[in-house]
């Protein structure tokens, strides 16, 4: 399983599935259980045994946070992460198809420990992946739904932007048979396992757009390396290719502007999750 590994000079955070971790179905109760009607195959968990989410400081996290596979703990840590990105996530939407949230949504950062007992998590285990994926976001959705009494709705609306395709020069990375997506974050770039829709909509945060999938490639599964610089530090002393350039020199791929209907979520109601549950200071979730 991917883990979370800290350096010096290096932070490696796995993303399982695509960064499929989170939030907050309109349909879900506010008491954190799973909707109604819901279906779970096999012996899979129907809810979250622990759920604890917390504020951190801006401080805490200097290289950096993300997600975590924790199977010595039976489930998931989620590390200086703004509930936008989680929001996003749990719908498998890029942060730019999230409209209608207050400020604090984007910029105020949590951590989040969401945990069941060791026989509901081997059964969780047994899922096919997709299941997985599916399962672990209806019960986070449930689970915050209930601490953020989060209430919102699907659109579709006209909006720009890029479309995803294989470069002039053609394509430049390898074809996974197998293999889980996964991204792992390091300071200016990332290694990711996916489809090209999974990479599509990962491109969403530092291309600024929406990234529509437009390369035609289907289901298949590529390994990619990508280093690039946020575009104010492209034209700084030893600044490295913008997310366009790398993108096309380092992968063949091209990201194009466009105007295209795009399903948006648009929140309607979220609150600030409150104390209950946080650890106490000097306790070892607290770190």
């Amino acid at each position: 399983m991917p883990v979370l590994v800290r350096s010096k000079g290096l932070t490696c955070v796995a993303v399982l599935s695509a960064l499929a971790l989170f939030l907050i179905a309109s349909s879900a109760a506010s008491s954190g259980q799973v909707p109604a009607g819901t279906v779970f195959k096999g012996d899979a968990p129907a809810a979250f045994d622990a759920f604890i989410i917390y504020p951190v400081s801006p401080d805490q996290y200097p290289q950096g946070g993300g997600f975590l596979w924790w199977p010595g703990h039976n489930g998931w840590m989620i590390s200086d992460v703004p509930l936008l990105n989680s929001i996003a996530s749990a719908y498998g939407l890029g942060i730019g198809q999230i409209i209608g949230f207050p400020r604090w949504v984007e910029t105020d950062r949590y951590n989040l420990f969401a945990t069941m007992d060791a026989d509901k998590f081997e059964a969780f285990k047994k899922l096919p992946m997709d299941e997985q994926v599916k399962q672990r976001q209806l019960m986070m959705q449930a689970s915050l739904a209930g601490r953020c009494q989060l209430k919102a709705h699907r659109e579709t609306r006209e909006m720009p932007v890029y479309e995803l395709v294989v470069a002039k020069g053609g394509l430049k990375i390898v074809e996974k048979d197998r293999g889980d997506e996964s991204l792992f974050f390091f300071p200016g770039g990332w290694w990711n396992t996916g489809t090209m829709e999974n990479l599509a909509s990962n491109l969403a945060g530092p291309s600024g757009r929406i990234v529509v999938d437009k390369t035609g490639l289907g289901a298949k599964r590529f390994f990619n390396v990508l280093h690039w610089t946020p575009d104010g530090k492209v034209d700084t002393a030893g600044g490295g290719p913008s997310i366009f350039k790398a993108l096309e020199e380092q992968l063949g791929l091209e990201l194009v502007p466009a105007t295209e209907p795009v399903e948006v979520l648009v929140i309607d109601h979220i609150e600030k999750p409150t104390a209950e549950g946080w650890p106490a200071p000097g306790s070892k979730l607290a770190h």
